[in-house]
């Protein structure tokens, strides 16, 4: 599927997540927090609990592009049959941060986003219709045009915004727990959701200490060559600190 255009990449800044989460429908008591460590005890003490979803951004390096057509090519075409979490395809040029947004908006309990949102509108349009994933990645470019991603959040970073063609190196996908207490990896350059596994006690929300979690952001750190080993953060979606 082609791009249907290209947006001003969002940086990895949790007040600039939490802004459009809000606009989309997030409820005002959750927002996302930098996250320094997966296993360091003591900085994960500072995290609000619980997680509910984690946000990654990672280099894009030749051996993680040959990684990822090797997989792609194993697991066929995919057709959203999966009805246990919803994955959006990315038909839109560096639009990567706001589809890792949605991934996780559209999979949480809808307790935790407002009714007569935006992202409550996306999950209505979505809900049992059996779309298939052309029509769905049609839906979601229909919300970015009605957010009007570059004007209100392209330049909101600390650093200098790159042009929307621009070529970006860098990757944001999600991790959620989806209604079968499974672990998926959500990326929108990938051919669907990528199942981890069953995860921890069904009802427990907190994903930030699952091994599965750990062991697949490490992959990516493992397999980041040394110019690359230390472009990678973390964002969690939490409970607010007010």
């Amino acid at each position: 599927m082609a791009d249907s255009k290209s947006v001003i990449p969002l940086e990895s800044n949790p007040s600039i997540f939490t802004d459009l989460s809000q606009k989309l429908g997030l409820s005002p008591i959750l927002q996302f927090h930098d996250v320094y460590s997966l296993t360091d005890p003591e900085l994960l003490s500072f995290l609000p609990q619980p997680v509910f979803g984690i946000i990654l951004l990672f280099p894009l390096t030749p051996s993680y592009e040959a990684y990822r057509r090797e997989k792609d090519a194993e697991g066929g075409k995919y057709g959203n049959e999966n009805p246990n979490v919803h994955w959006f395809k990315q038909t839109i040029g560096n639009g990567c941060g706001l589809y890792a947004l949605l991934h996780i908006l559209i999979n949480i309990s809808p307790d935790l986003t407002l009714s007569h949102s935006q992202i409550n509108d996306l999950a209505t349009k979505i809900e049992g219709r059996n779309l298939s994933v052309e029509e769905v990645s049609l839906i979601v470019e229909e919300l970015e045009r009605n957010i009007k991603l570059d004007e209100q959040f392209g330049s909101k970073g600390q650093t200098e915004a790159p042009a929307p063609g621009e070529s970006i190196e860098f990757h944001f996908i999600s991790f959620i727990k989806g209604k079968d207490n499974h672990l998926y990896e959500l990326d929108g350059r990938r051919n669907g959701p990528i199942d981890l596994g069953e995860v921890g006690a069904a009802g427990a929300e907190s994903i930030i200490k699952e091994s599965k979690l750990i062991d697949k952001i490490q992959f990516y750190i493992d397999n980041a060559d040394e110019r690359n080993k230390h472009n990678f953060a973390l964002m969690a979606l939490g409970p607010t600190l007010d």
